[in-house]
Formats: C-alpha cells, sequence, structure tokens
C-alpha cells in the first residue's frame, strides 16, 4: 500500500485544516499520515486527526520515508521538509491565495514539486499562466466536504438571540484579509435604513492586537454584533442564519460558503474571482463589489426580500465528493513511482 504524508502547520482548525480533514477521512487505499511541525498546535485538533489517521511531528521523528509528502502551504515549510523527509514524488496542495511574486515556485524549491494542486480553477489558471513551463504539473481538485459532519453539527443545540428581520453569520479569521472593513460599511448601511439585526462572528486570531483593533471599530454595534470567538462547531449557528457572509479581499475558495449551502443556507460575498464558481448572483446569492462600497445600500432591499428565494434555489445542495475522490486517486496513480 503506497504511503502518503500530508503535511501542515496545523495550529488551528481552519479553512485548510477542515479541508485536510475531510480528505484523510474519505481517502482510501492508501497508508495515510498526517505530519505537523508546531508545538503550539491545538490538542483538540490533533486528537481530532488521530482518529481517522497517524499524526506525526516532523520534526521529533528521524528517518521518515513515504511514497508521496503533500505539502499543505503555498509560502513555508516545503523546502526544508522536503530535505528531511524521504520521498518519491511531492505535491503541493494549495489553498492559500497566491502572492505570484513571492512564492514558493519561485524558489529553490521549485525543481523538488512533481505536480501543483489547487482547490479551484481560478488558481489553476493565475498559476498557469505566471508559470507556464510548469503547466502540465497543475491542476484543480475541488475540496471534499463532509457533508453528513456538517449536517450532523448543525443538529446540535445551540440557543441564539435572533433578530425577527435579519440574521447574518461570518466565520472566518478575525484579520483585516477578511473584509472587516466592508462588513462594517454594511452594518451602518443597514442600520441607516433602520433594518434590525444580529451577526454573528465565529473566530480569532492569534494576532490578538489586529482582532481587538477589529473589534473596537465595531463598537457603534455592540447591540448587533455578537464576536463568538472560535468555535469547534460552528454550523449549528449557521443553520440558524439567513445568510453566510464572507466578505475577504480574496480567498482561494471559500470553504465556509460551500458549508453554508450544504445547510440550506445562502451566501453574501465579494467578488474574489473563485467566488464566482460557488455563487449566482441574484440566483442562489449575492455577490458584493469589494471596491465599490457605495453599492451595497442599493442591495439591501434584495437582501432582505430575497432570502426565501434564495434559500429555496439552494434547496439540497449537492457536491459530488466522489468526484473529488477520483481525481486524487487518478493523480497519484499518474505519478508513476519507481
Amino acid at each position: 500500500m503506497k504511503k502518503i504524508m500530508f503535511f501542515f502547520p496545523l495550529i488551528y482548525i481552519g479553512g485548510t485544516e477542515t479541508a485536510l480533514l475531510s480528505l484523510v477521512k474519505k481517502l482510501k487505499g492508501y497508508d495515510v499520515y498526517v505530519g505537523y511541525a508546531n508545538e503550539n498546535s491545538d490538542k483538540g485538533m490533533l486528537e481530532e486527526f488521530s482518529k481517522y489517521t497517524k499524526v506525526v511531528n516532523v520534526e521529533k521523528e528521524e528517518d521518515i520515508e513515504v511514497d508521496y509528502l503533500v505539502s499543505c502551504s503555498m509560502r513555508f515549510h516545503l523546502y526544508d521538509i522536503v530535505k528531511k523527509i524521504k520521498r518519491k514524488k511531492t505535491i503541493l496542495w494549495v489553498h492559500q491565495v497566491v502572492n505570484l511574486t513571492d512564492s514558493i515556485l519561485n524558489s529553490a524549491a521549485r525543481n523538488t514539486v512533481d505536480c501543483v494542486v489547487t482547490v479551484s480553477k481560478t488558481i489553476c489558471q493565475q498559476l498557469e499562466n505566471t508559470f507556464s513551463d510548469l503547466k502540465s504539473k497543475i491542476k484543480t481538485i475541488y475540496n471534499v466536504i463532509d457533508k453528513d459532519s456538517v449536517l450532523d453539527k448543525a443538529k446540535d443545540d445551540y440557543s441564539l438571540d435572533l433578530s425577527k428581520q435579519l440574521n447574518l453569520v461570518t466565520v472566518a479569521r478575525v484579520c483585516k484579509d477578511k473584509g472587516f472593513s466592508r462588513m462594517l460599511v454594511l452594518a451602518k448601511d443597514l442600520k441607516d435604513v433602520g433594518v434590525d439585526f444580529k451577526w454573528y462572528v465565529i473566530g480569532d486570531n492569534f494576532n490578538k492586537d489586529e482582532a481587538n483593533e477589529i473589534k473596537a471599530s465595531f463598537e457603534e454595534f455592540k447591540d448587533n454584533f455578537v464576536w463568538l470567538g472560535f468555535l469547534n462547531n460552528p454550523h449549528n449557528i449557521v443553520k440558524q442564519c439567513d445568510y453566510s457572509v464572507l466578505l475577504s479581499s480574496n480567498e482561494t475558495w471559500g470553504l465556509v460558503l460551500t458549508e453554508a449551502m450544504c445547510l440550506g443556507v445562502p451566501c453574501i460575498s465579494t467578488d474574489f474571482e473563485v467566488a464566482f464558481e460557488q455563487i449566482k448572483d441574484k440566483n442562489n446569492g449575492i455577490i458584493l463589489s469589494r471596491t465599490d462600497l457605495d453599492s451595497y445600500k442599493d442591495r439591501i432591499s434584495e437582501i432582505l426580500d430575497n432570502k426565501g428565494k434564495y434559500k429555496q434555489a439552494i434547496g439540497e445542495f449537492v457536491y459530488d465528493n466522489d468526484s473529488v475522490l477520483n481525481d486524487w486517486d487518478e493523480l497519484l496513480n499518474n505519478l508513476v513511482i519507481a
């Protein structure tokens, strides 16, 4: 049986960690390991991974040897880890927004990569355009979504002080890149036109100064915003809201949007390119401009009036995990190992 190690720092459960956990739970026919290298990794998260795969601190282990090493990071760790771990094939699995001028593909690690996997067609196209000589090595494989787990967790009781008019939820790291300045504009617009709303924020930031600065900017909305911090289960809260909101500057794939749609909850997103792979604007959700913030007020009536329409349009959201797993099998089988 071929041995495969996925590597990521595993500091806390974010989008990449969630996608990795969902994949290792479903991937069959391989001897699967998850490697990490951070003493501050969340112990609960490591225990969760340990239920489904072997978890290894690569800094403490010697003579690690695998058939495939999959690094789940675009910018860091790959080169040092490749030098330490004996492997036959190396795959770069890109979850982060790619800084094309400061990418690991521009470094000495470039020649060690046998394949680059992106989680969206948009990022795949960006990489192909920038690194045309690597085009044959770049593939798109969407993330596995553990829909059964999402639905089960949504059943857990969690009492919310809901508004009778509009309830929003954002699941994101509390940092500037996730668009909290845009959220502030939308909140002001909602208040200006007299909308009674609650906005639940699930997430935290290891940079406490940045998180506290962002929270302080919402002081005038202390009766509207509820800061819940990091939660292992956001789904029982998302399920109760009218929209899942993600107003990021950029994303490689809005995993929280996909999970919300699995729960039958429509989404409000900014117009980062990948959003159009997930949402049909004015059909099953809303896509707002990242730059024209004055336009937000013009769409408030749509947000309020079309909650039911968008929810109905999502219906029983279908996500084809089998196709995703087949793509992984095909990729690994095509990387011939001597």
